[in-house]
């Protein structure tokens, strides 16, 4: 949680400078501004120091102080006193990160030391500064530390930025007096019920509970802290009710980025003691475990893109364990799994209940130019820099859904960009989601308010803190360090309000207890509200209802204008043509070793083709009937045409995901690699990468995108280009011969090759020691069918499909792992 809680502080630290009206620009000693026709002004930092320290109106300060009403002067001052003790170390990696870097950067357009500079390297330095003074990070010593004599600022994006403040604030504002309107609404229509006759959701439930920590070792993909792992642990707390006589719902509980299993484990002892067994696993690549890592600089990123990935499949993963385990394979009631998260964690339950990674959405909106994105743009919601990290997954289709799942309660969530409209209206499931209007992480209108008006499941719910914050349900144990002003108010009642609700809301669409229904009520909500931190509880709201409340159009849209207009795809059923036929066609490379190529005996073998063979198995068990697989050779010419002309059910081979084909989709991918020199041991120090290679001899296969790059990187090399069968081959072997100096391939297709002669590879260099490209591989599919891809994607995910990975891709699989390390995270530190 300190990373988040970190970038809440930095983000504070940076509103400061925009606190007073109007807006100033900042010096080392002195504050000054422009206004045109008014001109310049200036204040003297050590005023704003001496109104800090004593509350002292000096007069040279009373000039701006009296423009500002008695609440907003009180408010200044507090924002000035306000000191963060954080390591400088801290601070040093926490802004070189990407989100901390993101955040600077949207910040430097605003605040810099020239117009045409950002002034992201200034702010860095005078919050690194600042916060190695004795009373720690405070807005006056960022000042103080600012280092250039004169700091200036961008009034006009100021002046926009605190407009849209005031407006979205005010919004926020109606907002909350809509739902509370809702509420009562609700509340006045729903049938009465004496609540005092009811039992209390809040108190224990009748069951001792046990708590046993389990390790289950997972076959996956996974950034950990330690680096990217093929295999990891997946630790895992499991609290169980004592002296169960029948099998019992499962609740699984996921935590928020920089935290751990122990962030509700209050709630897990509520649950369990009302008869639930809950298990809350560990998320190895965003923990409070792996965050230290990153401060310490045991690791290069702070949030792996692949977390997105990771995440849902972590849940995945648990319950595969526990459906294999002899103990909880029978305690467990298999239809009745519910699953919870908070904040990060609250993503990751949408996105395993059905809301795929909404990656068109998350890169409209994150998208890396700077000039034209709005990637760069100074932004209030905190969550986009989180956000944004998924904009930089591999092109797939992350439809990471696990049907056994049956509902979903979403804490704090962010969901905007991530997810978006797309996804939120693809869960079918009973769905709450919980917000506080103070949370500064995950904004309360844009994260929550909004995403509940896109969700089309007729069973859902949105529950309204009034004053609460991003924290105010998380165990009090684990509140320790956080100041008091991300708090929010009064979390004790927050964690009371979040066991009755959860309890309610599982109990009705998990366990099947409709009685409970009465729990999932406004007017059970206004039962239990404390007027400290008020609770509403809605199961409807428009955006008419916003809009009217608001009075004008608000200033963000309740419901956002589509990524793109979607292209209508022609409707197909491949997984009844293939029961209807009996026949599994599959286009096979056959010069791609090791993924499809022809042996000694002129017999296509491969990954490919036993990934073929064990895809027709599965199918025949499906079907309850044997399936024939037919193999098709393809060929770099042909692959896309084989499958877009309905020739083949897909094609299988080294094929890069690209997002630019319309005739065809890839599944998710099951590979990486990135391109390489082959040179021999005589002639490596000939090829200098730095350089323009002029008078170098490259040899590529024709009609490639290497062959693209090549030309544009190195346009004075002398490209050779290889076609047909026995292309890389032919390249391979001119590098021993001499009449090339590299071969440039994908790193797995040249040692494929390699291996597949059986020649000598201590002969040989792969050269450089980092790709020069990424590549993510897929297999083809068709267009106009997601039942099948969504097939297709499961499989590879699949044991028997694993199988055929070690068998064949197993020994690649460490460089794979490191090219996709440098790939997602260290190329764009």
């Amino acid at each position: 949680m300190k990373i988040f809680k970190l970038l809440l502080t930095i983000a504070i630290a940076g509103w400061v400078t925009t606190a007073l009206k109007p807006q100033p620009v900042v010096a080392a000693e002195e504050i000054s501004f422009y206004l045109s026709v008014l001109g310049e002004f200036k204040l003297n930092v050590k005023d704003l120091a001496i109104f800090a320290e004593t509350g002292e109106i000096t007069p040279e300060f009373a000039y701006y102080a009296n423009r500002l009403d008695d609440r907003t002067r009180q408010q200044l001052r507090q924002i000035l006193q306000t000191s963060f003790d954080v390591e400088p170390i801290t601070v040093y990696r926490v802004t070189n990160m990407a989100m901390g870097e993101d955040f600077l950067r949207r910040l430097g357009n605003i605040i810099y030391t020239h117009p045409q500079r950002n002034g992201l390297y200034a702010i860095r330095s005078a919050l690194i500064l600042a916060s190695t003074e004795p009373e720690g990070l405070t807005a006056i010593n960022f000042l103080r530390h600012f280092p250039t004599e004169e700091m200036q600022l961008n009034t006009d994006k100021i002046f926009a930025i605190v407009k849209e403040a005031q407006n979205f604030f005010q919004y926020k504002d109606t907002t909350i007096k809509a739902i509370a309107e809702q509420a009562r609404q609700e509340a006045n229509s729903q049938l009465k019920s004496n609540f005092d006759n009811l039992p209390n959701l809040q108190q224990p439930g009748k069951y001792r509970v046990s708590k046993q920590t389990s390790t289950f070792p997972v076959n996956d993909l996974r950034q950990t802290a330690t680096g990217f792992a093929g295999n990891y642990d997946l630790n895992v707390d499991i609290y169980t009710p004592e002296q169960l006589t029948s099998p019992a719902p499962l609740a699984i509980i996921a935590h928020g980025l920089g935290s751990s299993r122990s962030d509700f484990d209050y709630l897990a002892e509520h649950l369990a003691s009302h008869g639930y067994i809950v298990a809350v696993p560990e998320h190895a690549g965003s923990n409070n475990n792996y965050q230290q890592a990153f401060l310490r600089g045991e690791v290069d990123v702070d949030v792996s893109p692949v977390e997105f990935y990771s995440r849902p499949r972590d849940i995945t993963h648990l319950l595969n364990r526990l459906e294999e385990h002899p103990k909880y394979r029978e305690q467990i009631n298999w239809s009745q799994v519910g699953v919870l998260g908070h904040s990060f964690g609250g993503t990751t339950a949408l996105i395993a209940s059905g809301a795929p990674v909404n990656l068109d959405r998350v890169r409209e909106v994150c998208d890396s130019d700077y000039e034209v994105s709005r990637r760069h743009r100074f932004t209030l919601n905190v969550s986009l820099f989180l956000q944004c990290r998924a904009s930089d997954l591999p092109p797939g289709v992350y439809d990471l859904q696990d049907e056994r799942i049956k509902a979903v309660a979403a804490l704090n969530p962010v969901t905007s960009s991530v997810l978006g409209i797309e996804s939120m209206q693809q869960i079918e499931i009973p769905t709450l989601i919980v917000g506080g209007t103070l949370d500064f992480a995950a904004p309360f209108i844009e994260e929550q308010v909004h995403p509940f008006l896109w969700l089309t499941t007729p069973n859902k719910y949105l529950a309204t803190m009034v004053n609460g914050s991003h924290f105010s349900s998380v165990s009090e144990t684990n509140m320790a360090g956080v100041n008091e002003f991300l708090k929010g108010f009064r979390p004790d009642l927050g964690r009371d309000y979040l066991k009755a609700l959860t309890l309610g809301f599982f109990n009705t669409h998990v366990s099947d207890d409709f009685q409970s229904q009465s729990y999932l009520t406004a007017a059970y909500a206004e039962q239990i509200s404390n007027p400290e931190l008020p609770l509403h509880l809605i199961q409807s709201l428009t955006p008419e209802q916003l809009t009217t409340a608001y009075g004008d159009t608000p200033p963000t849209s309740p419901i956002p204008e589509p990524v793109i207009a979607a292209k209508p795809e022609r409707t197909r059923d491949i997984i009844a043509e293939i029961e209807r036929t009996s026949r599994l066609k599959v286009g096979i490379r056959t010069n791609a070793a090791p993924f499809g190529y022809l042996d000694s005996n002129n017999d296509l073998t491969g990954y490919c083709v036993d990934l073929a063979t064990a895809l027709g198995d599965r199918l025949s068990q499906e079907f309850n009937k044997p399936i024939e697989v037919v193999r098709q050779p393809s060929s770099l010419n042909n692959r896309f045409e084989l499958v877009a002309q309905n020739t083949v059910h897909l094609e299988c081979g080294a094929n890069s995901i690209v997002s630019d084909r319309q005739d065809v989709v890839f599944s998710d991918p099951f590979f990486s690699s990135g391109t390489r020199f082959l040179v021999n041991n005589h002639n490596s120090d000939r090829i200098d990468l730095d350089g323009q290679l002029e008078g170098i001899r490259l040899g590529v296969l024709k009609g490639t995108t290497t062959k693209q790059y090549l030309e544009q990187t190195y346009p004075n090399a002398e490209i050779v280009a290889f076609e047909g069968s026995d292309s890389r081959s032919k390249g391979i072997q001119a590098v021993n011969t001499g009449e090339i100096d590299a071969m440039v391939s994908d790193r797995v297709l040249l040692t494929g090759e390699i291996n597949r002669q059986g020649l000598n590879k201590n002969n040989y260099q792969t050269i450089p020691e980092q790709p020069l490209t990424c590549d993510y591989y897929g297999l083809i599919l068709p267009t106009g069918d997601p039942q099948w891809r969504n097939t297709v994607n499961t499989f590879i995910r699949d044991r028997s499909a694993k199988q055929v990975f070690d068998e064949w891709l197993g020994k690649y699989y460490p460089q794979a792992i490191a090219d996709l390390d440098y790939c997602q995270n260290q190329r764009e530190q």
